[in-house]
């Protein structure tokens, strides 16, 4: 509500006219003789009867003092600035020239919210995960909600929660006093805080309707915004703000802010710090073949276990006993109230599978000089690949089959260069398999940013057995061609 007070020349009388704004920030002419405005905070299309305060919602989350003093205001350019402070009142004035009269021109007011009279870090509440895990697409901070992000204050929020997750923020309060709770949030999308969240401030919930987030921008590099909760009663002591996940994709929480209505202290009480369920040494993996069962080596008691893919492996969830289903990996978390989660990976094999890896006899390979072919560690079924293989260079491996028959032979590794790419392996290397060579023609290597396979058809095998891999042609030379493994995968009958 925008009032303005003037003497009326001709009878002397004062006239006061009411002007009701939809916008926060108000733009008035000044071309009447002796025009006076004062103007008060009032929230959008709501009425104020007194020059002396008012109440609302802000235009922006800009921070100002609080403070009930009049201050006067000369209009000395056709358009100046100020803001003003919900709550308090400003007097504006217009400035006599001596030529020609008042002097028109427009004055803007922004009302901005006072400084709150809280400010409390989301990292300070207890993070509770259904799965025990802030991972979506293989993305997201981990254990724990702390992401970092640029453009949040200090440079981390807490994100990636999801259906049915809760961060439960406790703040003690010197008084029972009414106050609006807001939080700088940010995302790539906007949304309705309703369907998003469900918030209670002491077991009550609080009022979402209408409360929205608007993001500035689509691409990850959106602000920061405050954005209000609603208004709440507080009480004397402890008070614990809970919210519950609706969805899986919500905006980032930065700081929740309190602005108390009335003179009262607030502290923030940060959840106590979370020990990670504990595993023995060595106990983070656990292999197991198709159809067979093996316990996770955990004793912390009342914990529970998901798996992570169960078409490769399922999982007892109060036993934490794994069977394998289907040739693969999956893991499997180990979660608990109170407690930091722990992760076990799970290798699922086939137990008439034969697998070779390519580093298990490299060190047994030397250069003509006698140095030995290095190995590559990176990503791969063995953790390692052997590369930069000079020309007449063979590896030898000895293995059994715990059946004599056909099988499926399968050579895995990456190609890592455009410019060598293999279009017929039978031009660079020799695979044999009890002295009976492998059929390499037109098996062709392509550039492959991760691994690949690489089909060599069907080799027999005996109960003891030896593979050769042997070096005929430049490109397997190449320090981008890397070798992980040979698969043997029994043939159908």
């Amino acid at each position: 509500m925008i009032f303005v007070t003037r003497k009326n020349a001709g009878t002397g009388i004062k006239e006061r006219s009411f002007f009701k704004s939809m916008k926060k920030k108000f733009v008035l002419p000044l071309a009447a003789l002796g025009l006076m405005v004062a103007l008060a905070g009032c929230q959008d299309g709501g009425t104020n009867t007194s020059a002396a305060s008012g109440s609302g919602t802000p235009t922006s989350g800009s921070v100002a003092a609080s403070s009930s003093k009049m201050e006067q205001i000369k209009i000395s350019s056709p358009e100046n600035a100020k803001t003003m402070v919900i709550g308090t009142t400003l007097q504006l004035t217009a400035d006599k020239d001596g030529v020609t009269g008042f002097k028109d021109g427009t004055f803007t007011i922004e009302v901005t919210r006072p400084a709150p009279t809280a400010k409390i870090d989301w990292k300070d509440a207890d993070h509770y995960s259904v799965d025990g895990s802030y991972t979506r697409n293989n993305r997201g901070p981990g254990d724990t909600p702390v992401y970092s992000k640029s453009q949040a204050d200090g440079g981390e929020c807490i994100g990636y929660q999801g259906i049915g997750d809760k961060e439960t923020l406790t703040f003690t309060s010197t008084a029972a006093v009414a106050a609006e709770l807001t939080s700088s949030m940010g995302s790539n999308n906007s949304v309705n805080l309703a369907d998003v969240w469900k918030i209670k401030l002491n077991g009550t919930e609080l009022n979402l309707a209408g409360k929205r987030y608007e993001s500035d921008d689509s691409s990850g590099n959106y602000t920061f915004q405050e954005v209000s909760f609603g208004d709440a009663n507080l009480i004397q002591g402890d008070n614990v703000l809970e919210i519950e996940y609706l969805v899986d994709d919500s905006p980032y929480l930065d700081n929740f802010y309190v602005y108390a209505k009335a003179a009262t202290t607030i502290t923030s009480k940060p959840a106590a710090p979370k020990q990670k369920i504990a595993l023995p040494e060595g106990a983070d993996k656990l292999t197991v073949a198709i159809g067979a069962t093996a316990n996770i080596n955990c004793t912390e008691t009342g914990v529970k276990y998901t798996s992570s893919n169960t078409d490769v492996a399922t999982v007892d969830e109060n036993t934490g006993a794994v069977t394998g289903v289907a040739k693969g990996t999956a893991t499997i978390t180990i979660s608990k109230d109170g407690m930091l989660p722990n992760r076990v990976t799970v290798t699922v094999t086939n137990p008439s599978e034969v697998i070779i890896e390519a580093e298990s006899e490299s060190t047994l390979v030397e250069y003509t000089d006698g140095a030995t072919v290095p190995s590559y560690k990176t990503s791969s079924s063995g953790g390692a690949y052997v590369r930069i293989l000079p020309t007449g260079t063979t590896l030898t491996y000895t293995f059994t089959a715990a059946n004599a028959g056909n099988y499926n032979l399968t050579m895995t590794g990456r190609n890592f260069s455009r410019d060598h790419e293999i279009t017929d392996l039978s031009q660079d290397a020799e695979i044999k398999i009890n002295n009976v060579a492998v059929d390499l023609s037109g098996k062709a290597w392509a550039y492959a940013t991760s691994n690949q396979s690489l089909d060599l058809g069907t080799v027999t095998l005996a109960a003891s057995n030896t593979l050769t891999f042997k070096v005929i042609g430049a490109e397997v030379v190449d320090s981008n061609f890397m070798l992980d493994s040979f698969i043997f995968t029994p043939a159908a009958a």
